[in-house]
């Protein structure tokens, strides 16, 4: 059964960018994987479009691969 993507809404909170938010995620994990890029807001949870997302998945998929592989 495949996931159901919950619907964002809203401008990318990438300071600088003003594309339509894709995704919802961790500030922390943002903040850590785009460490160039300075995000907007001060809550838990930062929406980023899908040029952003692409970068994040790219910086992290190394760290994805050990944590599936439970290292």
């Amino acid at each position: 059964m495949a996931r159901q993507k919950k619907e964002v809404s809203g401008i990318c909170d990438v300071s600088g960018c003003k594309n339509e938010s894709d995704r919802s995620l961790s500030r922390k994990k943002v903040d850590s994987a785009l460490e160039g890029s300075s995000l907007k807001g001060d809550g838990r949870r930062v929406k980023i479009c899908k040029d952003h997302y692409k970068k994040y998945k790219k910086k992290t998929k190394k760290d994805r691969k050990l944590e599936s592989l439970g290292w």
